[in-house]
C-alpha cells in the first residue's frame, strides 16, 4: 500500500509563539521530532512538509523532508487541513498523484510512537476502513454527564450533549453496559484517497481508532503543554 505522509505546519501561532520550531527532546524541534517519527514509520514513502514559513522549510529540508511552499491564503487560523491536503496534492508531479492513503501527522502531537502510526497502517491496510484516527479514552464519564453552556435568549443555559436519539440515552444503563466514548487527540489521521477524493474529508465513513493513553495525547498550544510534553519524554525514553 502506497501512503502519502504530510505534515502541515505554520509559523504563526497564537497560544505559544513559534513553537513548531521549538525545542521538544535533545536539542530537536517539533518540527523534526515529527518528521523524525515519520521517517521511522514511513521509511520508503514520500513525506512532504507543508509550509510558509522559510525557518521551518529550512528544518524540514535539514532532515531531508519534500518541502512544499504553502501560500499564505492557506496558512491561516481558519484553514482547513484538507484545504492543505488538496493544495499540496494539486502540486505532486502526475506520476506521484496515486496513493493508497494520506497520513497526517500534526506537528503538536509530539508524543504518538512508532507503533502508533504502524496500528494505523496496519488497520487501514485491511480494507476494512476508510479512515483510522487516533483517539484517548473518556475513562468513566457517562455522556448524561456532560454539558455544554449555550445561550437561550441571552442566558446562559446548561444542556446535555445527548439528544433524544442517541443511543446512549439510557437513563439505568450501567458503567458495563455503556459503550466507550473517544476524543480524538490529532495525532495521527489516515485516510484512503478514495475516501478523501470523494468527501474532501480527513476521517469519516467506516472509521477505525488507534487507542493512546490520555498522558501521551497532549495537543502543545501553551508553555505549560510544552513543558508537560518535554517531561514525558525526559521519563520515558
Amino acid at each position: 500500500m502506497r501512503i502519502l505522509c504530510l505534515i502541515p505546519v505554520r509559523g504563526g501561532s497564537k497560544g505559544l509563539p513559534r513553537k513548531n520550531a521549538l525545542e521538544i527532546y535533545k536539542g530537536k524541534s517539533l518540527l523534526e521530532w515529527t518528521i523524525i517519527q515519520a521517517n521511522k514509520a514511513f521509511p520508503h514513502e514520500d513525506i512532504i512538509v507543508s509550509t510558509e514559513d522559510n525557518e521551518l522549510s529550512n528544518i524540514a529540508k535539514s532532515v531531508n523532508a519534500i518541502v512544499l511552499d504553502r501560500p499564505a491564503n492557506l496558512a491561516q487560523d481558519d484553514t482547513t487541513t484538507a484545504a492543505v491536503v488538496e493544495n499540496i496534492l494539486q502540486h505532486l508531479d502526475p506520476d506521484k498523484k496515486i496513493y493508497d492513503a494520506i497520513c497526517i501527522l500534526q506537528v503538536t502531537s509530539a508524543l504518538r510512537k512508532n507503533e502508533d502510526i504502524l496500528e494505523s497502517i496496519k488497520m487501514i491496510s485491511s480494507k476494512k476502513y476508510d479512515s483510522v484516527i487516533s483517539c484517548f479514552k473518556l475513562n468513566n464519564i457517562h455522556p448524561a454527564k456532560q454539558y455544554t453552556i449555550n445561550k437561550v435568549k441571552g442566558v446562559p443555559v446548561a444542556e446535555s450533549i445527548l439528544t433524544e436519539s442517541h443511543p446512549l440515552q439510557q437513563k439505568h444503563a450501567n458503567r458495563h453496559q455503556r459503550s466507550k466514548i473517544y476524543q480524538r487527540n490529532g495525532a495521527i489521521f489516515l485516510v484512503t484517497q478514495d475516501h478523501f477524493t470523494k468527501t474532501g474529508l480527513m476521517w469519516g465513513g467506516c472509521i477505525g481508532i488507534v487507542e493512546m493513553p490520555f498522558e501521551r495525547s497532549i495537543d502543545i498550544d501553551t508553555k505549560d503543554e510544552l513543558d508537560q510534553a518535554r517531561q514525558y519524554l525526559e521519563q520515558n525514553l
